[in-house]
């Protein structure tokens, strides 16, 4: 102990000047846009905070509640527009603006009756899929497959008509009355249950 005082604070400063005592700065690069909009809505939090009681606190409870309420009315109308019973897009058939089964049904018809076996196929199939939807038999008509469909059925007579669905309009094969017809009795054999 026998340190002149001033060798020992410039071993000190020595010391405390090696990096491990310093704090490491890290790359800020929305520093200044962030500084800039702060700038910006200073005016405005320096006004709420003279006409608010409570400084501070209360601005930020303010702030969290209406950032609460956005979230909720944002869920809201998602949930709404994805949640069971919800229209699902827009009808893709021409002249189809509908949505009503009975509609797409009578739209098969006429569309088989006037040749258009593709299109009849296609309304028939739709119309099917939102009878389930109406039963609560089916909850999400986008995401479930024919495949899926025949198999939650069990339904040898929809198995040959979702078959024949998919090979004319996912294999582009020449519809046949044939195809209209399986498609027709498979749709019958699963309603009718």
């Amino acid at each position: 102990m026998n340190e002149d005082p001033a060798q020992a604070r410039e071993e000190a400063q020595q010391i405390l000047a090696e990096r491990r005592f310093h704090e490491t700065e890290l790359p800020r690069p929305l520093r200044g846009v962030l500084d800039w909009i702060g700038d910006r809505l200073q005016p405005i939090g320096d006004l709420v905070d003279r006409l608010l009681p409570g400084g501070d606190n209360v601005v930020w409870l303010l702030l969290a509640a209406v950032v609460l309420t956005l979230a909720t009315v944002f869920a809201t109308r998602l949930v709404g527009r994805r949640g069971p019973g919800a229209q699902r897009g827009h009808a893709k058939e021409p002249g189809v603006a509908t949505f009503d089964p009975a509609q797409l049904e009578r739209e098969a018809d006429a569309a088989e009756n006037a040749g258009d076996l593709e299109r009849a196929l296609r309304l028939r199939f739709r119309a099917g899929v939102l009878r389930l939807v109406e039963r609560r038999q089916l909850d999400d008509p986008t995401s479930i497959t024919t495949g899926a469909l025949a198999r939650r059925f069990r339904s040898d007579t929809f198995a040959a008509g979702a078959r024949s669905f998919d090979e004319v309009v996912y294999g582009r094969r020449e519809p046949t009355p044939d195809d209209a017809r399986k498609v027709r009795e498979g749709w019958q054999a699963v309603l009718a249950r």
